[in-house]
């Protein structure tokens, strides 16, 4: 069941505002088991070979005119920082499945200016996924990692991204910039 959520309109520019995080750390047993389920995903995905659908939203506080910012994040299970995420449930819209993943993720609440960048392919680690990615400029609220999934959640300037930006997240973010073409694959 689906809870409906109504948002609140904070003050001007607060939902803008970067608040500093806290660092939650995970909890270790709580962080062993997310990994173990991400290895079993895979191994599951060499077995049976299922087609799944996934989303990434890519959150843009454009709030600084000189240097637009992103919003991304890092998981307990996995390296380096992606754009929040996660698959499309059945019965989900593409966008329906964007918007809850970025409220479950990070706490924010995707208004309006959905726009879509990309569908790309992904076929590591046997699974044939397919994932679609939305530039998301009307949203509200504060990000706020989970704890658990997530770890930490982060606007950066676009033109000082972390060292350990994901493969792919950089790659979108150079078709999102024209810097570079869309891509059929991940």
């Amino acid at each position: 069941m689906t809870a409906i959520v109504t948002p609140r309109k904070p003050e001007p520019d607060a939902e803008r505002r970067i608040q500093p995080a806290a660092q939650p750390t995970p909890r270790p047993l709580l962080a062993r088991l997310l990994r173990l389920a991400w290895i079993g995903r895979g191994l599951w995905h060499r077995v049976a070979r299922p087609l799944t659908m996934g989303v990434r939203a890519l959150i843009v506080d454009d709030s600084d005119p000189e240097d637009h910012r992103v919003l991304l994040i890092r998981h307990s299970y996995v390296g380096g920082w992606h754009m929040p995420g996660g698959g499309v449930g059945r019965g989900e819209t593409l966008c329906e499945a964007m918007r809850r993943e970025v409220r479950e993720e990070v706490g924010l609440v995707v208004e309006s200016d959905v726009q879509p960048l990309g569908v790309y392919a992904r076929f590591r680690h046997g699974a044939s996924d397919h994932v679609a990615v939305f530039a998301v400029r009307g949203w509200s609220g504060i990000p706020k990692a989970d704890g658990v999934e997530i770890v930490e959640a982060r606007f950066f300037a676009l033109s000082h991204l972390p060292a350990d930006l994901s493969p792919a997240t950089r790659r979108r973010l150079e078709e999102f910039l024209g810097r570079k073409p869309l891509a059929e694959r991940w």
